[in-house]
């Protein structure tokens, strides 16, 4: 029994083994069944005969594929593509398949084909660049970024919230792979534009519990700081802080610590000290390096939102390599006072003469022991000298006189002085309250000059040579007087300022100025009441007080003043 069993066995392959070469035999030349490119059948068909059908069947002119979204189309140009078929690889790769992967791989492939017909794509050269770009173009109007909630204040100083949008994106990659698709297979049928959805994962409730949190505060301000730097976080700002997931947006927290890190980072300086035997005519202070922590600054930020506690910018210093003792014998090391102040509404003439002054006064040295003279350090005031006409008050009223302006620098060197601590011999406050003047200060910390007479004074009694410094940005209207010298350990108070006495300005004053078109008119002074001021110096050193005064002021009203043309 067995040894039929083996015999019918073996008949059956011989006869297997026959049909298949026989099979094969066949479609030695041919291509084998149910193979096609596209929608073309090319079943039994020679390599010659399915090349010349491949080649038929692409068209001369390539037209367009649409793209859909919705109710609209966008056409996307096949001839922009650099298209190029190529038939006879096609073909080749046609008639191949079954034929070029080892004896069982090919026979499994013809398994497979007869159980599902095989589908081959064209081979073809395009450029995948100006596809990825038309795709681009065309689906850019598509694209919404997710709009995330949003807290502000209004007019009334309420909290609103904007609870944001979902938002759409194109999955481009998926729409580039679906037109090579077609592009392969010879189908320019539309293709619907894959949208994929954003969703804001914040909740209803989320929401509202961050609105209740704004409410509570939006009155409250955190103060970040770092030596002279200050930067105060308060209303919108600090709203905005607020974390709809959790308590506080560290992305956030992380811009604005960059920000800071912006405003702080810089470079080590050397000093450098050039003296002329009469003027320092080049002085840079040596600096230290400062590079903030960006990542120990957002950790003392969030500690900061949690306790209401002023934070301290985490800062690393680098030391320069020269340092200002090092570069004069003078004992210079030091900045010992600083005086700042704004000049906003000057016409051109006042910011000339700010300018001027200050850099008449720039590089002054003033010896140990000696009293220093504002108006005998800047010398003579007039066209002469470089001085250009502008408003000044003269007799009560406002008038053209060289030098207007000037005492916005006087002001500023007295505020230095009164934070050098240095003694100061001779100081005059204005007959009026001077908008200039109270820009960036409380009434009182002015100081006017006029030559003869009116002057500005101190004597240095540090025991070390002070070198007077002057910074003018005329962008920002800004002024900085700087005394550098070296620090004994004297230590300034200022009081706050008491105001009384005070009287209401004047009606406003018009007043001809030729140098204006006809129907201009400008305003040169405002209105500011009249007022009694004074506040409390003090200079300690040591437990000693060095010294000790009251700067009063007596400023009559004074009303606005305008110039219009005739």
């Amino acid at each position: 029994m067995c040894r039929w069993g083996l015999i019918i066995l073996a008949v059956l392959l011989i006869l297997a083994s026959g049909v298949v070469s026989i099979y094969h035999l066949a479609y030695s030349n041919k291509i084998y069944p149910y193979v096609r490119v596209g929608s073309l059948e090319l079943s039994n068909l020679s390599l010659e005969t399915a090349e010349n059908k491949i080649t038929q069947m692409v068209p001369e002119n390539l037209g367009e594929i649409k793209l859909r979204f919705s109710n609209q189309e966008w056409p996307l140009s096949l001839a922009d593509l650099e298209i190029k078929y190529e038939p006879r690889l096609t073909a080749q790769k046609v008639f191949l398949r079954g034929r070029s992967q080892g004896l069982w791989q090919d026979l499994s492939l013809k398994r497979q084909q007869w159980q599902k017909e095989a589908v081959i794509n064209m081979e073809v050269e395009f450029n995948q660049e100006k596809l990825a770009e038309s795709v681009e173009i065309i689906t850019a109007g598509l694209v919404e970024e997710p709009v995330m909630p949003n807290l502000s204040l209004n007019k009334e100083g309420k909290v609103n919230l904007e609870p944001g949008k979902n938002g759409r994106l194109v999955e481009k990659d998926k729409l580039v792979q679906t037109v090579i698709e077609r592009i392969k297979n010879l189908n320019f049928s539309s293709v619907e534009i894959p949208i994929k959805l954003v969703k804001i994962e914040i909740s209803t409730e989320q929401l509202i519990k961050a609105q209740d949190r704004a409410e509570k505060l939006k009155e409250k301000l955190l103060i970040l700081k770092y030596e002279n730097f200050s930067r105060t976080i308060a209303k919108e700002e600090l709203i905005n802080l607020i974390s709809f997931t959790g308590d506080w947006d560290e992305e956030k927290i992380a811009t604005l610590s960059a920000s800071l890190a912006t405003s702080l980072n810089r470079e080590a300086q050397n000093a450098v000290f050039q003296f002329d035997g009469k003027k320092v005519v080049e002085f840079k202070p040596a600096l230290p390096g400062l590079t903030v922590n960006e990542t120990e600054t957002r950790k003392r930020i969030i500690d900061g939102l949690n306790n209401w506690q002023p934070v301290e910018i985490a800062v690393e210093t680098t030391e320069p390599k020269i340092k200002t003792e090092q570069v004069n014998a003078l004992g210079i090391k030091e900045l010992i006072g600083r005086g700042e102040s704004t000049f906003y509404h000057s016409i051109a003439g006042r910011i000339h003469n700010v300018a001027l002054t200050a850099a008449k006064l720039n590089g002054v040295l003033v010896a140990p022991g000696e009293e220093f003279s504002f108006n005998k350090a800047l010398g003579d005031v007039s066209a002469a000298t470089g001085f250009q006409s502008a408003y000044i008050i003269k007799e009560g009223r406002t008038v053209l006189g060289d030098g207007g302006g000037v005492c916005q620098d006087s002001t500023t060197l007295f505020r230095a002085l009164l934070d050098a601590g240095v003694k100061i011999t001779e100081r005059h406050a204005h007959a009026y309250r001077v908008a200039y003047y109270e820009q960036n200060a409380k009434p009182g910390f002015d100081a006017t000059v006029y030559d003869p007479g009116t002057d500005l004074k101190f004597i240095n009694d540090t025991g070390a040579y002070i070198l007077i410094q002057t910074t003018v940005d005329l962008t920002k209207l800004y002024l900085k007087f700087e005394l550098y010298g070296a620090n004994d350990g004297r230590k300034a108070t200022i009081s706050n300022v008491r105001l009384w006495g005070q009287t209401a300005p004047p009606e406003p004053l018009y007043q001809d100025d030729p140098t204006l078109a006809a129907g201009q008119v400008n305003q040169v002074d405002w209105a500011a009441w009249g007022a009694k001021a004074a506040f409390d110096w003090q200079v300690v050193k040591n437990g000693e007080v060095l010294h000790q005064k009251t700067f009063y002021s007596n400023f009559a009203p004074w009303r606005a003043v305008y110039l219009k043309g005739v």
